[in-house]
Formats: structure tokens, sequence, C-alpha cells
């Protein structure tokens, strides 16, 4: 079973073109869900870390966080904001302690397309998990795919640092997502290098989640409606994101 896509060049453009705009929307609810419940013990991973913005919010909070990441570019770039970061798999994440706050955000669980895929993410998650701990993740509503991955216009983002064109296209018979990114990054030395990259989601359901979820012996404590852009009143769908808070799984 192979990794879900690494960013590659895509990463050195990443936090400009949408991964601090992101964040900006998520950190209030991250706010709120952690002073809703607070934690033991402040320690944190963040799974599919990319460019470290969530480990930075922990660490800010006190917690000592450490992230994983298939990517080592986008690792390369987490190193601005934190030191902690190992290169792995979260489907077997390299950790044996306990972490009290896990997160995955940026919907990066949706690049999982097999069900064993995401059973086997949750059961690994679950092994750093307490009785104690919570799982904070977001994944993309259904609806949104058919209503803005199939879109026909690109979305584009220009900066300083970077230009980038992503096409993007749902296929309805398997659910299958795709974003054709194109463009340039700017290296910290100067250099430019060119991106060209076909990343791939899957639409799941929340029945199809919380199911994967029981299986792998977790369960929400709640599910947040979750709409980071305020897209609703633009698009038909009934939802953008699903933002999950999650236990170890109680007798």
């Amino acid at each position: 079973m192979p990794i879900p896509e690494a960013y590659d060049a895509f990463a050195y453009a990443y936090d400009q073109a949408l991964g601090e705009n992101f964040f900006q929307a998520v950190r209030r609810l991250l706010a709120f869900v952690v002073d809703k419940y607070p934690a033991r013990e402040l320690s944190h991973l963040d799974v599919a870390c990319g460019t470290g913005l969530a480990m930075e919010f922990f660490e800010k909070r006190g917690y000592r966080s450490v992230g994983v990441d298939a990517s080592l570019a986008m690792l390369g770039v987490a190193r601005r904001r934190a030191d902690r970061l190992v290169g792995g798999d979260y489907r077997a994440l390299p950790f044996r302690g306990h972490f009290a706050r896990v997160t995955s955000l940026y919907d990066s669980l949706n690049h999982i397309e097999e069900r064993d895929g995401l059973v086997a993410a949750f059961r690994s998650i679950r092994g750093v998990m307490s009785a104690d701990s919570l799982l904070l993740f977001d994944m993309n509503h259904p609806d949104i795919y058919p209503a803005v991955w199939g879109m026909r216009e690109p979305y584009v983002s220009t900066g300083r640092d970077h230009h980038l064109e992503i096409a993007t296209k749902f296929r309805a018979r398997d659910r299958i997502a795709l974003g054709f990114v194109t463009g340039w990054a700017a290296l910290p030395n100067g250099e430019r290098v060119k991106i060209r990259e076909t990343h791939r989601q899957r639409a799941w359901s929340e029945e199809e989640i919380r199911a994967c979820l029981d299986e792998a012996e977790l369960e929400p404590v709640e599910v947040i409606d979750f709409d980071p852009f305020q897209e609703i009143m633009n698009v038909d769908a009934r939802g953008v994101k699903l933002f999950f808070v999650c236990r170890v799984k109680r007798a």
C-alpha cells in the first residue's frame, strides 16, 4: 500500500497559497476545542504536520509538540517553526509513547482512498493515545467535491515567492478528486523550482468515517460543522468540512 502522495516542490509555496489562510480559520476552532477539553498532560502529536503551523500553535500554548509527515520537503519547511519532526507514514506511526492531543488537519486523511487504509491510520493513531487523549481532525464534507472540486476554473495564487494554478476534477463514479498543481516556487536561496504535481483525495461520508473510527476503537465526542472560508452560501453543498473530536472507545 503506497504512502499517500508526498508534497514535493509544492511544499515551498504551500504556506502562502493555502496553509496560512486555512490556519487562520482553524486556529479559532482549535482554540475553542483545546479550551473546552483541557489536557492533563501537555503533549501533542501533529499527524501529517505539513509546514508545522499546528505545532507552532500548540507550542505557544505550552505543549511539547512533535510532528510527523511523509513529505521530506514539507518537513524541511516546517523546520522554520518546529524542532521535533519525524518522517513517516501515518498508517504506521513510528512512536511508542502516548500523546495527550493528536491532530491531523488540512483534510490530510482525505488523501487515503481505501477503507483499509483509513482504518489503519486511525488504528495507528489509537496506538499513541491513552484514555485521556483526544484526536482532533478535519475531513472535507463529501458534498464539497462535486460543488468545488468539480469547477471548471482553476484556483490561482500568486505571490512574491510563488505562482500556483490548481485545476480540479471530481469523478463521481469512485468519489475520487484530482488536483493538478502547476507553477513555481522560490527556495530560501532564491532559486526557483517548477511545480507539476497531481494530488488525489477521496470523498468520505460522515457515516463511513464513523464506521472506520469504530473499527479502530475510537469514538467521536462531537462532530463540528466547519466552514473555514464561509463558502456554504455560495456552493450547492450541505457542508464544507467536518471537524471530529475523538477519544479512545470506552467499554
